[in-house]
Order: structure tokens, then C-alpha cells, then sequence
């Protein structure tokens, strides 16, 4: 009879869980009707720097060509990419492209060149 008591709460825990299971997979999610025109998304204007911070003034920024290696430890000087960003169709006042006949060993030092 002991055996019968303690029985009887368990198996009466197991069929509720067994409905509560059963009532959830029976039962769906609300469905929602799809929107006749699919929703178009604006592709953000980049936005571009048309003046240099203050903390950047004074000095001349170089844009240096994808897979420039420059001399020392701290790779090319003053470069506009890794510092500020990429470039706008118009660049800031103190900003150039890499010139190799106006800047090499005057502001920068290539790898491979000795100055």
C-alpha cells in the first residue's frame, strides 16, 4: 500500500506533464499576413571628412596605395587611412596622394629604398 501512495503522485505528475506538452504542440503561432510591397531600405550616404580635426592640422596626410610597405616600425607616416579613414570624392585641405617623385625620402621611407 506504501508503494501505491508514493506511485500515484508521480504518475499523476508524468500525464500533466504529458498534456501540458501535447496542448503545446497542438496549439500554433498566430499567423501574420504578408505585406503586398516589400519594404525598401535607403543605403546610407557615406559621410566624408571636408576638414581635418584640429588635432590633425598642420601637417600633410598622404593616401598611400593598397599594399604600400614603408622603412621602420611604425609603418608609413601620416597616413590618411589608418588614421582618419577612407578618403571622400573631395579631400580635406592637407590631405595628398602618395606622389613617389614628391614625398620619398623627404616625408616617406619605402621599404627596399635607401635615402
Amino acid at each position: 500500500m506504501i508503494r501505491t501512495i508514493k506511485l500515484t503522485p508521480a504518475l499523476a505528475a508524468i500525464g500533466i506533464g504529458i498534456a501540458a506538452l501535447a496542448g503545446c504542440a497542438t496549439t500554433s503561432a498566430p499567423q501574420t499576413e504578408p505585406s503586398e510591397t516589400p519594404a525598401v531600405r535607403a543605403t546610407p550616404t557615406p559621410t566624408y571628412l571636408t576638414e581635418l580635426p584640429e588635432w590633425a592640422k598642420g601637417t600633410t596626410w598622404l593616401i598611400y596605395p593598397a599594399g604600400m610597405k614603408c622603412s621602420g616600425t611604425e609603418g608609413c607616416p601620416n597616413d590618411y587611412r589608418a588614421l582618419i579613414g577612407e578618403p571622400g570624392p573631395v579631400l580635406p585641405e592637407g590631405v595628398e596622394y602618395y606622389d613617389p617623385a614628391k614625398h620619398d625620402c623627404k616625408i616617406v621611407q619605402p621599404a627596399g629604398v635607401t635615402c
